[in-house]
């Protein structure tokens, strides 16, 4: 029911009307988000993007960064599931015009996961809005283990307290349809992602994922709403391998809503979804789907640069991170 009546919401939102005496930004979201779960961050997913693509000879630079608090256990009779603990997820990404209406980015992302400090703030917040806490009160606050095993055999270890590259992902995006008008913008992606992260560290998972996606989105004067899908062949882990699950192939759609409050920021809504990792092992923390509410602002700074700030939250319990703060910085060159 809370799924549904956000995407009430942002479909209302097509509804909004415009003020055509004010002179408005491009846009300034969506928000760029994806899911920082252990497991799904070792694979590729087109992250939510503006349909403008950047000129020939001009560079976009992107960093931001994501803090997630993780509490995903369950058993079941084919293994079992231990994520507890936080992940810190920072990515600079470079994007340039390669053609009149294509572009090309390169995102790299480290990852630093550890026990953390936010259990205490994740049981108050659940408390106040009445969430709930999947199990938390059943272990040590400040503990940390991120495994995954079926069979006897362990499918997926992240190491905590390290610093590590993770795979690096090569995106390009091709505008089919220029929003004229009335007519929304479309575009198209192609993308694979490098295997530069370490598979046995868990920042990686071994092998080249590739994937495609398609996006829309309609400028409606004060208000831009937009959406996209995206698909991904995930490639499977020898550790998944050994242990005899399956990666199954990524489906990921988002919906989005910006409302461009003033002439220098704006409020950023997005709903996010994903696929599971794997149905082989039948536990819900990681066979389950992923749905993810993001709500944050974006503020222009001095000259080309722009800061993000917002966080996300799980609508699925058992299966996303619990709570995700981020923030990020944009510039034009």
């Amino acid at each position: 029911m809370r799924a549904a009546a956000i995407v009430s919401v942002l479909a209302a939102s097509c509804a909004a009307p415009a003020h055509p005496q004010r002179t408005l930004t491009p846009a300034r979201g969506p928000l760029p988000e994806r899911s920082n779960g252990p497991v799904a961050q070792t694979f590729m997913v087109l992250r939510p993007r503006s349909a403008a693509i950047t000129a020939i000879g001009d560079v976009d630079l992107r960093v931001q960064s994501a803090y997630s608090s993780i509490f995903e256990v369950g058993e079941g009779t084919l293994g079992s599931v231990s994520f507890d603990g936080e992940l810190w997820r920072t990515s600079a990404a470079l994007r340039t015009g390669i053609g009149p209406s294509t572009d090309l980015e390169i995102e790299v992302p480290v990852l630093f996961a550890t026990s953390g400090f936010l259990d205490v703030f994740i049981e108050t917040w659940h408390s106040i809005l009445g969430l709930p806490d999947s199990g938390r009160e059943t272990r040590p606050q400040f503990d940390y283990d991120m495994r995954v095993e079926a069979g006897g055999v362990e499918a997926y270890s992240l190491e905590g307290d390290r610093l590590g590259l993770c795979d690096v992902p090569i995106v390009v995006t091709h505008c089919i349809v220029d929003a004229r008008g009335a007519s929304p913008a479309v575009f198209v992606q192609g993308a694979l992602e490098l295997p530069t992260g370490s598979e046995e560290r868990g920042f990686g998972n071994g092998a080249i994922d590739w994937g495609l996606g398609v996006g829309i989105e309609s400028d409606l004067g004060d208000w831009i709403v937009g959406g996209g899908l995206g698909w991904t062949d995930r490639q499977q882990p020898s550790s998944f391998a050994r242990a005899g699950l399956d990666a199954d192939d990524s489906v990921a759609a988002h919906a989005s809503a910006e409302w461009r409050a003033q002439d220098s920021w704006s409020v950023l809504l997005g709903l996010r979804f994903e696929n599971a990792v794997t149905e082989s092992l039948e536990i819900e923390e990681l066979s389950g789907e992923v749905l993810e509410l993001d709500m944050g602002v974006a503020i222009d700074g001095c000259g080309a640069t722009r800061w993000f700030v917002g966080f996300s939250e799980d609508l699925i319990s058992a299966s996303g991170p619990d709570f995700t703060a981020f923030l990020g910085f944009q510039a034009g060159f």
